[in-house]
């Protein structure tokens, strides 16, 4: 007799793992769209950076029933500060990036998004609805996504956009998902860079003519790594060393 083993259960996206950030939104009623769309898909972690004027009513009515995520989102002035406890980030850009060559299509990036969830909180980043994301605020982006559509009319509505990216990634059922690792916060990754900034500057590597270029390249190369905390502690651990064996004493 054969015996049989029972079918491995699908593994899905962990939708608690991943947040919608909306940068400098400007129409009230667009973040509430957004907040319908995301609550469609089973998302629920709502973050909005810089948000326009307007009255909020605008968005309530949008909502349609997801108002509740509109009043738990969370509300902040600065990116940076909204990206701390996440550990993957993506954003999402109608052109060609400068720093960002190869751009994913959403249903080319849902199955590895759905892989780093399993252990580490995601954030997509959605810019305002004019300008998208600024070059700073790509620099934030381990990967970034855009959405394919006819050359001459590329501009979709913010909510539609964000509906397309959390629709692609609810379809991802694989039986089995390679084991993931804990990587870096933000927070870890941005004090790293700030250390390894100052210690460039020093040494003379970079200039004021050419430190943000360099900085920019400098992110690409290691965030392509997903490097791990224990990873980001080390190569702090090696710039610390370095000064000292420098004997550079301004502050790190």
């Amino acid at each position: 007799m054969i015996a049989h083993l029972p079918d491995s259960p699908e593994k899905e996206i962990q939708k608690k793992n991943v947040a919608i950030v909306l940068v400098s939104p400007k129409n009230p009623g667009n973040v509430g769209a957004v907040a319908r769309a995301i609550k469609n898909m089973g998302f629920e972690d709502l973050r909005i950076v810089n948000p326009g004027p307007g009255t909020w009513l605008d968005a309530i009515r949008m909502a349609c029933g997801a108002e509740n995520l509109l009043e738990k989102a969370k509300i902040s002035s600065c990116l940076k500060e909204t990206l701390e406890d996440i550990q993957w980030v993506i954003g999402t850009t109608a052109r060609k990036r400068r720093y960002h060559k190869n751009l994913l299509s959403p249903r080319g990036m849902a199955e590895d998004v759905a892989q780093i969830s399993q252990k580490n909180k995601i954030a997509f980043l959605f810019g305002s609805e004019k300008y998208g994301l600024s070059t700073e605020e790509i620099g934030y982006c381990h990967q970034v996504v855009t959405i394919p559509t006819q050359k001459k009319f590329s501009s979709l509505n913010l909510s539609q956009a964000v509906m397309i990216i959390t629709w692609e990634l609810s379809q991802v059922n694989s039986s089995w998902f390679p084991p993931q690792k804990n990587l870096a916060t933000q927070k870890e990754f941005q004090n790293f860079f700030t250390q390894l900034e100052k210690v460039l500057l020093d040494i003379q590597f970079l200039s004021a003519n050419n430190a943000n270029h360099m900085m920019f390249v400098l992110k690409n190369i290691l965030q392509e790594k997903a490097l791990t905390s224990r990873e980001i502690k080390i190569l702090r651990g090696i710039i610390r060393q370095t000064r000292r064996a420098l004997k550079l004493t301004s502050e790190c």
